[in-house]
């Protein structure tokens, strides 16, 4: 949806939103089932009914920028059914700040909560100020933008896919990710979709991890900040190369969307790779 709205294509849109209203929209409090697939008896339905936060924010965000784009139906008014569940159901409160757990059930836990980075779709969080509750959709923008501060690991300095908040302490989340990798290459892509992106500076630095390696790789595990020898799919190069962008290399962006351009021919069934290559590209503005 937020690709269709990117790229002005309406049929796209509606008939996507039609699909995941009618599919997905089963829960009574408004927020979206995260998982829909084929059942062991063969039929095609919701498999899990726990909700995908940064699903139900990316699906209000792409409504209210379909508002904005065209200006008619009901657009508005879905996102905002949508955005109040989400400020009710899974606000989460850690020392006087605010975020929002990853999903209704299983990230609460004792003395704390386990979060995601890649979740804070910042841009989303300043158009739900302009609809709803603002004061409090200003106060989850600034204490993400105080998580991620504190999640800068490892002398790379960068946000691990999964964080654990304690009691006391902010830390990796060992049981699920100590990596930068799959979840948090989201990261510098939503805050490049601000209209002045601010980096933190391991974010910055990341084109300097491609220069040193001579690719982009998988991961970057930021217990002791090794990096996979494995390289990363076409979508993790053109995030990379948006960083570059936005931090006035030029020459180097080029070079990493092309890098990302060329590895897409062979991961025709990477549907994440492709997404993020396309959210990317779309940031470009080139």
């Amino acid at each position: 949806m937020v690709l269709a709205a990117l790229n002005d294509d309406k049929p796209a849109f509606d008939k996507i939103w039609r699909w995941t209203r009618n599919n997905l929209s089963v829960r009574k409090d408004n927020l979206l089932a995260w998982l829909w697939g084929r059942r062991q008896n063969g039929e095609w339905k919701v498999i899990d009914y726990n909700n995908a936060t940064d699903g139900d924010i990316l699906v209000a965000f792409a409504l209210l920028r379909a508002q904005k784009k065209w200006g008619t139906g009901s657009y508005e008014a879905e996102a905002l059914e949508i955005i109040k569940a989400i400020r009710k159901e899974v606000a989460f409160n850690w020392q006087g700040r605010i975020v929002l757990l990853p999903g209704y059930f299983g990230f609460a836990v004792k003395d704390g909560a386990v979060i995601n980075p890649s979740y804070f779709v910042f841009p989303a969080y300043k158009l739900f100020a302009e609809v709803d509750d603002k004061s409090f959709w200003e106060k989850v923008y600034g204490d993400a933008k105080f998580f991620l501060s504190r999640a800068a690991f490892s002398s790379h300095r960068l946000p691990s896919d999964w964080v654990s908040l304690g009691h006391s302490d902010f830390s990796m989340s060992k049981e699920r990710s100590v990596n930068f990798g799959y979840e948090a290459i989201r990261v510098p892509l939503y805050l490049s979709m601000e209209e002045t992106p601010q980096f933190p500076d391991g974010i910055k630095a990341l084109p300097s991890i491609y220069k040193k390696n001579g690719y982009v790789p998988l991961w970057v595990r930021l217990t002791d900040g090794a990096v996979s020898s494995q390289q990363a799919p076409a979508g993790f190069y053109a995030v990379y190369s948006v960083v570059a962008k936005k931090n006035h290399d030029e020459a180097l962006a080029k070079e990493l969307f092309e890098k990302a351009k060329e590895k897409l021919l062979g991961e025709k069934d990477d549907y994440y790779s492709f997404t993020l290559y396309l959210l990317a590209k779309g940031d470009r503005a080139d």
